[in-house]
């Protein structure tokens, strides 16, 4: 699916919060997920976009977050041969009150575009630039002043609620917290990805209450403004075999769930690309790591960081190589666990 190029896309990364539930001194979006920190994930897929702005928004950790966000993208266009359409910019969000609160920090990062603004979170790992894509397609051709992507899921436990109107539009967004019985028992849930343009979020923005059970401004709350303005509110769905993609990472059991996710996503591409598994269940490949075709992998197998293995090469079972360089039709013995290691047809095993 091509990107769109007109009009020109700005995209807004909430990436400020701490992650209590997460129990670390590292922010949130700076977990690693198969080798790479989840903010590079959201990132990756936003740049298939072409954005004409990226603003990300920091707080906790702001300069481990900004330093990881540099080098990501300036690797990206170097591994591409292109230079992207716009510098990163960065909003400093100093208390943590909320997602209307993250974005109403990058309003003066954003008070000169003109275009769609795209609103995600920076945890959301899973997200693929089709989908994406598709989201901006159905909002440009519904014409609203905001759409927010939606899924149904069986159990949306305290996911926030879609409350449509009688004509299927969007008439507002309730948080767990605040929904009634009814409301809860809504399996439509909010995503977290918003499109609308820049003057009318802040102008919402500004309206904003804290007035609710958690005490924060709430992102969702700009719903209720843009109807009660008489502008155009549109909920997206998308297939609930997607909804995946939108599936954040609020703890170490759902980071898990992610990872175990993508270890298979990342499994079947290197079977279909031509490489063994005798057990791909219990197989980890970091997607940093690179494999010629006709390798094999015993069960247990464990590749991580810049580990290259040669066409025909055998790694035995129960094997962790890190940073490791196997050369074509070499058999490394089970049980070897080395890191910055090269493995000949010379040396002796």
């Amino acid at each position: 699916m091509e990107a769109l190029v007109e009009p020109a896309l700005a995209v807004l990364i909430l990436a400020a919060g701490r992650g209590t539930r997460m129990k670390s001194a590292l922010p949130k979006v700076l977990h690693p997920l198969m080798g790479r920190p989840i903010l590079e994930y959201v990132l990756n897929a936003v740049l298939c976009l072409k954005p004409a702005r990226l603003v990300v928004v920091t707080g906790f950790g702001a300069e481990a977050v900004e330093d990881i966000s540099r080098t990501f993208l300036s690797s990206y266009a170097e591994r591409f041969g292109c230079s992207l359409l716009a510098e990163p910019i960065f909003a400093h969000q100093t208390e943590q009150l909320g997602t209307g609160h993250a974005v109403a920090a990058a309003k003066d990062a954003l008070a000169d575009f003109s275009g769609p603004l795209l609103i995600m979170a920076g945890d959301i790992s899973l997200i693929s630039s089709n989908t994406l894509n598709g989201f901006l397609k159905d909002h440009q051709f519904l014409g609203s002043d905001l759409s927010v992507l939606t899924v149904r899921l069986d159990n949306p436990a305290a996911y926030g609620r879609i409350i449509r109107d009688e004509a299927g539009w969007l008439a507002r967004i309730v948080e767990y917290r605040d929904a009634d019985e009814e409301e809860r028992r809504v399996g439509e849930i909010n995503s977290g990805l918003y499109l609308t343009d820049v003057v009318n979020l802040y102008q919402s923005i500004e309206r904003l209450s804290s007035d609710n059970e958690q005490r924060e401004y709430y992102l969702t709350d700009v719903v209720a403004d843009f109807r009660n303005r008489g502008l155009l509110v549109a909920a997206v769905e998308i297939p609930s075999s997607l909804s995946y993609e939108v599936g954040g990472i609020n703890d170490r059991a759902e980071l898990a769930a992610t990872q175990g996710l993508l270890k298979a996503r990342i499994n079947e591409s290197w079977m279909k690309a031509g490489v063994t598994m005798l057990d791909p269940f219990s197989t980890l490949i970091e997607t940093t790591v690179h494999l010629d075709t006709d390798v094999i992998l015993w069960p247990g197998v464990i590749l991580t960081g810049r580990t290259t293995v040669g066409a025909g090469a055998e790694i035995g079972p129960f094997c962790h190589l890190d940073d490791c360089r196997v050369e074509a039709g070499v058999r490394v013995p089970g049980g070897t666990i080395l890191k910055n290691q090269i493995f000949s047809l010379e040396t002796n095993y």
